[in-house]
């Protein structure tokens, strides 16, 4: 065989490999579907307060476009120790089609360092640490896993312009996260506002619900300062 021919042959086999722009559309157009006539806002997907309107993509929504498109998942798990008891996980997921050839590789972290299970809440609703951290091992082991998921999930189908997974929870629901923590300047505001007008912050953090004010929302913060803006308006 002529090194033409070889060349040829393989450049073939390339171009076929590659989806059409039609296979791309027809893939595109059928989770759009999926997500009108099958998803539903608050199961399979979300928003997160105060983290504008992007939609995250949620565990339950994850599986419907697994199974819509036919994806197999595998696992495999690094462990870390961190120190303190405390621990990393790296979960590598990797997504194979109806062939059983790969399609996509996801990877998911998660660690007892993070905020919500590093701390607990004691009888004065102050944030202090976990002490009885193992007990959240596994439940850290299952939010890796599922961030890789859906990692894998959006790189496979072709999703990741409508959802992310950055902002997901470990009870599969929306909630505060970093980004939607009150920032420096509002928490300042905040702290004078309280110590001004004389209200009791253990209430406050409670309509928050919240351990302190550090960790209370933006968008919770502002309605707090609100609250009391107003409050202080109606007394003058």
């Amino acid at each position: 065989m002529s090194e033409e021919r070889a060349e040829y042959q393989v450049a073939t086999v390339a171009i076929a490999a590659v989806m059409s722009v039609k296979g791309i559309a027809d893939r595109v157009n059928l989770v759009h579907q999926v997500m009108n006539k099958v998803m539903q806002k608050g199961t399979h997907y979300g928003t997160v307060p105060g983290c504008g309107a992007k939609m995250v993509l949620l565990k339950p929504g994850a599986d419907v476009l697994a199974m819509t498109f036919r994806l197999s998942p595998s696992y495999t798990v690094q462990k870390d120790d961190m120190g303190g008891g405390h621990r990393e996980y790296t979960v590598n997921c990797i997504m194979r089609g109806p062939d059983g050839g790969i399609v996509a590789e996801g990877v998911g972290s998660g660690s007892t360092m993070e905020r919500k299970y590093r701390y607990r809440k004691d009888q004065s609703r102050r944030q202090v640490e976990n002490t009885d951290i193992a007990d959240v091992y596994n439940t850290v082991l299952k939010m890796a896993k599922k961030r890789a998921h859906i990692d894998a999930t959006l790189t496979a189908t072709g999703a990741a312009d409508m959802f992310t997974q950055d902002l997901i929870e470990d009870d599969g629901l929306p909630g505060v996260v970093p980004s939607a923590i009150v920032t420096a300047e509002t928490l300042a505001q905040l702290k004078t506002a309280i110590a001004e007008s004389g209200k009791d912050e253990a209430k406050i953090l409670a309509f928050a619900k919240a351990g302190s004010l550090d960790v209370m929302s933006q968008d919770m913060a502002v309605k707090v300062l609100a609250m009391i803006a107003k409050q202080k308006a109606g007394a003058a």
